[in-house]
């Protein structure tokens, strides 16, 4: 090969190189400044929902199948006696379905509807769906969790219970009478 066609060829492939080399180190710097810990977002997120002043302590941090429901994390807030879990299962008309459920005193005193592709959520809204699961004694909670769903948003309602059935079993059997006690 002539020596004058190569020189130029290995400058052009060089070129390649140094380009390649510094779009993949700007790619990786601009990774760096703005990952986003999902866990640490996850006990913010628990920390400005449910009103808490302490910062919140991750107590589980992977999926654990509960009833028809997964529970996703759970932690608790030990100066306001919080205890906040991320729970999902799956709807039949929009697939998973995520709920944010907050614990104090043993009863259920808020839930926020998490990630969901559910068009339906706002009718259990207006007709004060996730109200029912407030105030009552989590040992006293039926189990599965029967009872009314809304009209027109049935899949919706069976999902919110199934992720709220998840909570409250999780919670029966491994806070209130189990291994995390507190």
């Amino acid at each position: 090969m002539d020596r004058a066609k190569v020189i130029p060829l290995l400058k052009g492939v060089l070129v390649l190189a140094v380009i390649a080399l510094c779009s993949g180190l700007l790619l990786g710097a601009f990774n760096i400044l703005t990952y986003v810990d999902p866990l640490q977002s996850t006990l913010d997120g628990f920390r400005e929902d449910s009103g808490a002043t302490g910062e919140f302590t991750m107590i589980l941090d992977e999926k654990t199948e509960s009833g028809s429901g997964t529970v996703i994390y759970y932690a608790v807030s030990e100066t306001d006696g919080i205890h906040a879990f991320l729970s999902s299962a799956i709807s039949k008309r929009g697939g998973e379905f995520q709920l944010f459920v907050y614990i104090r005193d043993s009863q259920i005193y808020k839930i926020v509807v998490g990630e969901n592709n559910d068009e339906y959520v706002k009718n259990l809204t207006d007709v004060g769906f996730f109200e029912r699961f407030y105030g009552v004694d989590l040992a006293e909670l039926d189990p599965q969790l029967g009872g009314d769903i809304v009209t027109g948003a049935t899949y919706t309602s069976n999902a919110v219970k199934d992720a709220v059935d998840a909570v409250v079993q999780y919670y029966n059997t491994n806070v209130a009478g189990g291994e995390n006690n507190g």
